[in-house]
């Protein structure tokens, strides 16, 4: 799946240092998501999104993200978060004068990066890495 940490930050984050750094963080937060949520066909989930649901072939690839998106919003309800959630609330509306981001613009460079991480990793699973086997071609 993807590395834990971009090839490339996007050009909107790479001017600043504290934006390039949230961006990085928010990769390395998707990645792990992505990589520890994996849904298993013939479980039974639960997602915010569908409710109660059964995952098979069909569906696999729409769990394994629903999952991943429950599991970063809930992960900024518990601490170690709460340091990286303090130490982006720090920035407040920013410094002009040193080109400080604001929080705003921080929160959104790691939001951007944890989604593209998530995104990124989605992409290289293969039916195999899910467990679904290719349906046999009859000649």
């Amino acid at each position: 799946m993807s590395k834990c940490y971009p090839d490339v930050i996007p050009a909107e984050y790479q001017g600043d240092e504290i934006l390039a750094d949230a961006y990085t963080r928010g990769w390395n937060h998707g990645h792990g998501l992505a990589c520890h949520n994996k849904p298993s066909i013939g479980e039974t989930y639960w997602t915010d999104s569908e409710g109660k649901l059964e995952c098979d072939a069909e569906n696999i690839r729409d769990v394994h993200a629903s999952l991943c998106y429950a599991a970063e919003s809930n992960s900024r309800c518990y601490s170690p978060f709460e340091f990286t959630a303090s130490e982006f609330n720090e920035y407040g509306e920013g410094d002009d004068e040193d080109g400080t981001p604001a929080s705003e613009e921080v929160w959104d460079a790691f939001e951007a990066g944890t989604h593209d991480a998530i995104s990124a990793d989605l992409a290289e699973y293969t039916d195999e890495d899910y467990g679904i086997e290719a349906e046999s071609e009859v000649a």
